[in-house]
């Protein structure tokens, strides 16, 4: 991307309902500084939603607004930017060629992000929106956006991320699935039943019963939040009343959009897609304990810009770690796992990570890989014991991991996957799939994985002082013998052959005084 070091920066959001565009300054106090916000109104999730791809008219509305976003990020001297497209984009059968005709007719690249980016980068927002704001550190806290074709869904437990889903609960997607109603009681009643089949499918992967803390975030709750409390102005947080912000949707939900258009000088967009979106956040508000919704200013490209703000790599890693290896966790914790072993092999493996990375050709950055493999590599034994890695692989594979993509779960499965029994193989196919230089990491990694593995065999951790030696012709694990280690040298004997064969060198236990 272009010069990092412009304090002029511009994130855009290709959405299902609307192209949106903010761009902002960074102070030289680290603040970011919103200078202009511009909407286009395209809705490429109507598209998308019942048509399956986006049409030819719709293409060209995108090119062109997206062209206009071009010649004024040019006039206000901005190089430095990221776009993002989702669920609209994301689910289309032609995305390929719409991304293209973007790239030639505006010359701006956009990426198209799955559900875990953007509740990563949403969640990041709102967490600098609420800064000295309410208090959500003690309690669960249920984060939603309801969008124009999916919903983001975060639970928070004592301030630290838990869990995190993307889930089908959009207001364009809920209207596309409508078709026509005899009446807008029957529409209000039909809207509302699509709704609770997805809240039900929510409850069961997340637990937002527990929610005592709710925070609202996206376009039409902040425009509902503004109604509701009279004001005009814009501001980072609205807190309102549960039963004032129910009372609030139910009466809006009795409005046509035309009415709606009337009463409040609406677009017919944005009147199109406010009731459904508040019957959501009423829905999911019905199933937390919470008193009030705190309504927040967060959005998808303030999450952006807070990326693109000047830090520094290490920064932005150690942050993204904390993250995704407390979502790791808690992935963990819904399959059973246990939580002692996991952490104990994540400790050895980082050891032989940290000792090994320079002369072996992994990077830094491939250490998150690493960590999150080893909190899950046993959870398919939730599923049976038989082939358990197997099973590993499979469950991380699908899982929605709060910060991974869906090719960084791709290699984390396959780590996983060969902490034990056989090593990859031809025959392998989603160790195939993988380009040369993935396999060669996940080899690495995985060889990793399995000697951390093998040393807590039992799951009754032995050894103290764990210190790794490198020689000239092989890799030595020193410790303090606290007891029998005969179980862990025979598991390391049959776990090190490929360990060798990746690295070109034996690992081996001695026993040895403390600090050794």
């Amino acid at each position: 991307m272009p010069d990092s070091s412009s304090n002029l920066l511009a994130a855009i959001d290709v959405g299902a309902s609307s192209i949106r565009m903010d761009i902002a300054e960074v102070s030289p106090q680290a603040e970011l500084h919103l200078l202009d916000s511009l909407k286009k109104a395209v809705q490429l999730g109507k598209d998308t939603f019942t048509e399956g791809y986006i049409s030819e008219e719709s293409i060209r509305a995108t090119c062109e607004a997206l062209r206009d976003f071009k010649r004024i990020m040019d006039t206000y001297g901005v190089v430095r930017y990221r776009a993002v497209a989702t669920s609209a984009v994301r689910e289309a059968s032609n995305s390929d060629t719409i991304l293209d005709r973007i790239l030639l007719t505006s010359g701006l690249d956009v990426e198209v992000i799955d559900g875990s980016e953007e509740n990563r980068l949403t969640y990041s927002a709102v967490l600098e929106t609420l800064r000295g704001g309410p208090d959500l550190s003690q309690g669960q806290t249920l984060l939603v956006e309801a969008g124009g074709g999916s919903a983001d869904v975060t639970m928070l437990s004592n301030g630290e991320l838990q869990q995190s889903g993307t889930f089908p609960l959009g207001s364009i997607r809920l209207r596309a699935g409508m078709g026509a109603a005899a009446s807008h009681a029957q529409e209000i009643r039909l809207l509302k039943a699509q709704i609770a089949n997805i809240v039900t499918t929510i409850r069961r992967t997340l637990s937002i019963q527990n929610a005592v803390h709710y925070v609202a975030f996206g376009g039409d709750v902040r425009l509902a939040a503004r109604i509701a409390a009279g004001c005009n102005q814009e501001q980072k947080v609205f807190v309102l009343a549960r039963e004032k912000f129910v009372e609030f949707a139910e009466s809006l939900a009795k409005f046509s959009v035309d009415k709606l258009v009337r009463q409040y000088s609406l677009s017919y967009l944005d009147a199109e897609t406010l009731v459904p979106a508040l019957l959501t956040y009423e829905a999911l508000l019905a199933q937390t304990q919470a008193s009030s919704v705190i309504v927040s200013s967060a959005s998808i490209r303030l999450g952006v810009l807070l990326d693109l703000m000047p830090a520094t790599e290490k920064d932005r890693m150690t942050s993204l770690s904390h993250q995704v290896l407390s979502a790791a966790r808690s992935l963990g914790k819904k399959y059973q796992y246990d939580e002692g072993h996991a952490e104990r092999v994540r400790e050895v493996a980082e050891l032989l990570f940290d000792t090994l990375k320079g002369e072996a050709g992994i990077q830094d950055a491939q250490l998150l890989y690493l960590q999150v493999a080893a909190i899950l590599h046993d959870i398919g034994l939730f599923i049976s014991s038989r082939s358990h890695h197997k099973h590993s692989h499979y469950l991380i594979t699908q899982s929605d991991l709060f910060g991974l993509r869906r090719r960084e779960l791709e290699l984390i499965g396959n780590i996983a996957r060969y902490h034990r029994r056989a090593l990859p193989q031809q025959s392998h196919a989603p160790f195939v799939a993988l380009d040369r230089d993935e396999r060669m990491m996940v080899s690495k990694l995985a060889a990793i994985l399995r000697v951390a593995n093998a040393l807590d065999k039992e799951h009754r951790w032995k050894l103290t002082d764990l210190k790794v030696v490198v020689e000239a012709n092989q890799v030595v694990l020193v410790a303090k013998n606290m007891s029998d280690l005969t179980m862990e040298r025979l598991a390391l004997a049959s776990r090190s052959d490929f360990f060798a064969q990746v690295f070109g060198k034996k690992i081996v236990l001695r026993e040895g005084p403390a600090g050794a």
